[in-house]
């Protein structure tokens, strides 16, 4: 069945009204205005690549708006806008897609402001996403480009399995973690863990001017690793974590594990090193090249 763009954006703009002083869905552009610095990310999500034709389609809305809020989470950031623009064949139930990733949104505060709609071959989302500094952080948003030597390298969670469980298709962007770090000065980078841990971790520590060394073995790993699995592989390679990798100042790590007010505890797993490049400690403590390359998406 064709897509019918005019009905679906008839029922986007009912269910979401924007707030008072927005102009929202319905017309060319969506209009508001900026209280400060303003951060913006696009994230796109494609059938066959970030999901499969047989996944439900409200969960695929869910994850392509928790993809792209968790951008957000890695700057600090609070929300305040979001635009869609989908591209949808019509065996997609387009507004089914459309009702799961407004949920996510309105479910972080996130009001849907705006899009565009066409039909295609294969199912595309793609989350345009707007936020500002958050006002207990005097609007400091965080970078993954303010690393320094001697930082540790510290996980919100546990890492890995995600693909095999199906947890990559309900994604939690820790957002009110993001803004917890931001309000302290001895956190000094942040980004979200899409690709994994052997592969972003390298990423901040050369957006850094540093290189990084990881502990392997301090890894927290995901329940839903299997027990019979490389644990410690899939913990660093899998991806689509969407926990956050941050760099703080090591004196305050003793401070920061005290204050930490959420339920899954901080993890170092490792430091950024003032020479360029990426290391690992193997099991007999010596640093060796990190040989894993985390986690490509691939068609299929």
């Amino acid at each position: 069945m064709a897509l019918d763009e005019s009905a679906l954006i008839r029922g986007l703009h009912a269910a979401n009204p924007p707030p008072a002083g927005v102009l929202g869905i319905g017309d060319d552009c969506c209009v508001w205005t900026p209280r400060g610095p303003t951060c913006l990310s696009v994230d796109a999500i494609a059938e066959g690549r970030h999901f499969t034709a047989a996944a439900d389609p409200r969960l695929v809305g869910r994850k392509a708006a928790a993809a792209a809020l968790s951008d957000l989470a890695a700057m600090g950031a609070v929300p305040v806008g979001a635009a869609v623009a989908i591209s949808c064949p019509g065996r997609w139930d387009a507004a089914a897609v459309m009702a799961g990733l407004a949920d996510e949104l309105r479910r972080h505060g996130c009001p849907l402001l705006g899009g565009d709609t066409t039909g295609a071959d294969s199912l595309v989302v793609s989350v345009t996403v707007w936020g500002e500094g958050d006002p207990e952080a005097r609007g400091r948003l965080l970078h993954r480009s303010d690393g320094q030597a001697g930082d540790l390298l510290v996980v919100t969670g546990p890492l890995g399995g995600s693909l095999r469980s199906g947890r990559h298709l309900t994604p939690e962007p820790r957002l009110a973690e993001g803004r917890w770090l931001a309000r302290h000065g001895f956190v000094h980078a942040l980004m979200d863990l899409s690709d994994g841990l052997a592969a972003d971790a390298p990423k901040l520590a050369e957006a850094s001017g540093c290189g990084c060394l990881l502990l392997p073995e301090q890894v927290p790993v995901h329940p839903d690793v299997p027990d019979l699995s490389d644990t410690v592989t899939a913990a660093l390679c899998d991806g689509e974590d969407y926990e956050l990798l941050c760099a703080i100042e090591p004196a305050m790590w003793p401070t920061v594990q005290l204050a930490w007010p959420f339920a899954h505890p901080l993890a170092v797993v490792g430091w950024l090193l003032p020479e360029a490049g990426a290391w690992m400690e193997d099991r007999h403590q010596r640093r060796v090249p990190l040989a894993m390359r985390g986690y490509e998406h691939r068609d299929g």
